[in-house]
């Protein structure tokens, strides 16, 4: 710079020096404070739609039937006891199948096809039980039958093919 322009900016400094600084200083606190007020609502918010979440169903749905690229469809069981919101499920997609409980005091009705049920795979784990469902393995005039219950450390599941006009209400649960 010239000496005019360092004594201009000398006398800048002096006259009007504090109270640029003063100006600064609140433009930042501002801004300090506008960032704080940001993150502690987005802090808020972000608990609240978790805690939201674990209230309002944050656990995993009792039943769940997901489509699969094949044709197939899974039903994976994680609660028992809510077998006709499954069954609507799978009749929602067209499925031939039904869930019912497996009870030890069950007197097993309807009409039992003598026929290999081909047309479900089983996989177990701790948490869940998911069934895969085949319709297109499923005869004509059948529905598969579907009953389950949990052991504390493991699945139990049974069913069998039976005629669509005669189903089960339930099956019976043999001791073993």
């Amino acid at each position: 710079m010239s000496k005019f322009e360092d004594n201009l900016w000398a006398e800048l400094q002096q006259e009007h020096g504090q109270t640029l600084l003063r100006n600064m200083t609140r433009r930042q606190s501002r801004r300090t404070k506008r960032w704080i007020v940001a993150a502690a609502a987005v802090t808020v918010l972000g608990t609240g739609a978790l805690a939201a979440s674990a209230y309002f169903g944050g656990a995993p749905p009792a039943y769940a039937v997901v489509d699969n690229p094949d044709g197939s469809v899974t039903l994976t069981i994680r609660e028992l006891e809510r077998f006709d919101e499954a069954t609507a499920k799978l009749r929602e997609r067209g499925v031939p199948a039904i869930a019912v409980g497996l009870r030890q005091d069950c007197v097993e009705t309807g009409r039992s096809l003598d026929v290999p049920v081909a047309a479900v795979d089983f996989e177990f784990t701790k948490e869940a039980s998911k069934i895969t469902i085949t319709p297109g393995r499923i005869p004509v005039d059948a529905t598969v039958v579907l009953a389950t219950a949990n052991e504390g450390d493991h699945w139990i599941v049974t069913g069998g093919v039976y005629a669509r006009d005669q189903l089960p209400g339930c099956l019976p649960k043999r001791v073993r």
